[in-house]
């Protein structure tokens, strides 16, 4: 292989590590931002989140605002599915279980509140984004407030954080 072939490729691979890097530096970068607007999402939580979507790596922040929101919308479902086997569980009792028919309802509302906010987002619509994420964030801290009032917090306590915390950084990346 002559010299020019070689410097070429060493150019262009220095070319790729260098556009890898700043790729990371996006997500690093809009966690400070989304951390710095709300110091109730934990900054690793966020960077971890968003890496944690291969398309993050390439991602601005819009693409990454949809990552968030989709990240969000699988929690719901994912909580949603853990809440349907809580419910199967015949050593819960029927009040605790219609506290968890509420959490349900909610988590429905997240997923059609960040399903919508995609589409707004992917259209330009940030405001409307920006509503239907903040829906998305309270939904789960709702749930939340009542399992805490009642004493079951443990249920779901994690799940609420990390979907709250997950429509909160696709809000922040939005604003």
């Amino acid at each position: 292989m002559d010299t020019s072939k070689v410097l070429l490729i060493l150019i262009s691979l220095a070319i790729l590590l260098q556009s890898s890097e700043l790729a990371d530096a996006s997500v690093e970068d809009e966690c400070k931002i989304v951390t710095a607007a709300d110091p109730n999402v934990d900054y690793n939580f966020c960077v971890t989140s968003l890496r944690a979507d291969p398309r993050s790596g390439s991602a601005d922040a819009k693409e990454l605002a949809i990552i968030a929101a989709n990240l969000t919308v699988a929690n719901a479902t994912s909580t949603l599915s853990k809440i349907e086997k809580l419910l199967g569980d015949s050593k819960i009792d029927s009040a605790t279980k219609g506290l968890l028919n509420q959490c349900s309802s909610f988590y429905k509302d997240v997923v059609t509140a960040a399903s919508g906010a995609i589409k707004a987002i992917s259209s330009g619509s940030m405001g409307d984004a920006k509503k239907q994420l903040t829906e998305a964030s309270d939904k789960p801290q709702d749930c939340d407030n009542l399992l805490f009032e009642a004493g079951k917090n443990n249920l779901l306590s994690k799940e609420d954080n990390d979907c709250t915390n997950l429509a909160s950084i696709a809000q922040n990346i939005v604003s």
